[in-house]
């Protein structure tokens, strides 16, 4: 029997990547393609050049990927499946270098504030670059001894560099969630569910007036549905109104979390439910990809 097409998957960076690691994590059979920048990968999407991206949206101490949700309000995605990395940070020279002789440190910007204790401790020069792959590939390419990377180790086994310090990041549990989005806006039958508890994203705007967010929060406290996150973001269409990015625990068609969606949406202007799936977990993710592929 001939099987399909593999499936082709867009991630942030360039080959090496921490997203990169993550997404062979998740899908070991994917066929990784890097987009240089998160629109870049949102538009690989949208132009149907891949079935799926997987972008980062929050890190344990750094906080959200602000890009990446702004992006997911921009483009007709929906969320499928959710995967938590945790974080090993690497610092990396070129081949033969010595630690000591280390004086500049490229990496993006959330590595960089991963790895700030080492990186302060350690006195380096930080200098933010757009990917931790792409930083370790400038260094190999730059030949160096000076320079150096914070990336992962499949960046510098990509690349040819050596490890000069391991597990440099300032908390052992750091870890980055990740979302697989597929083309087009969530409906209902968007929806793939596996064994186990589920999770609903959205995001929602409320009247400008006094107790307008309580009054939208009071929907879920009503029907017994937790919180699991809520952070607000501009909305850059009118000064000083924001928009607020909620995670609740179920899926959205279950009986309670219907109802205090509705009740959210007869209050507020704007609703938009940005997937509804299955909380991480190895094997749920896995089973919730498995749905997604032969959707």
């Amino acid at each position: 029997m001939m099987e399909g097409p593999a499936t082709r998957v867009a991630y942030q960076g360039v080959p090496g990547a921490f997203s990169e690691e993550a997404l062979l994590a998740l899908m070991p059979e994917a066929v990784p393609l890097p987009g240089r920048t998160l629109e870049d990968v949102f538009t690989m999407l949208d132009s149907g050049e891949v079935e799926f991206a997987f972008v980062p949206v929050e890190n344990s101490h750094a906080g959200s990927v602000v890009e990446a949700y702004d992006l997911m309000l921009d483009f007709p995605v929906n969320v499928k499946a959710e995967w938590i990395q945790p974080v090993h940070h690497y610092l990396l020279g070129i081949e033969g270098a010595e630690p000591t002789q280390v004086e500049r440190v490229f990496s993006h910007p959330q590595a960089l504030a991963q790895t700030a204790a080492f990186l302060r401790q350690a006195r380096l020069q930080v200098e933010p670059f757009y990917d931790t792959a792409g930083a370790a590939q400038m260094v190999a390419e730059r030949k160096d001894p000076r320079f150096a990377a914070v990336a992962s180790r499949l960046a510098g086994e990509r690349y040819g560099l050596t490890v000069l310090a391991e597990g440099i990041q300032t908390s052992a549990d750091n870890a980055t969630r990740f979302v697989l989005l597929a083309r087009g806006a969530w409906t209902a039958q968007e929806t793939v569910a596996a064994q186990g508890p589920g999770k609903t994203s959205l995001v929602f705007a409320v009247e400008h007036t006094p107790g307008a967010l309580v009054r939208a929060l009071s929907t879920f406290a009503r029907e017994r549905v937790n919180l699991a996150r809520l952070e607000s973001r501009p909305s850059r269409k009118r000064p000083w109104e924001y928009l607020f990015f909620t995670d609740v625990e179920g899926y959205a068609q279950e009986p309670s979390v219907a109802r205090a969606l509705r009740e959210l949406r007869r209050l507020n202007p704007f609703v938009r439910v940005l997937g509804s799936f299955p909380q991480p977990d190895g094997h749920s993710a896995s089973e919730a990809v498995s749905k997604a592929q032969a959707s």
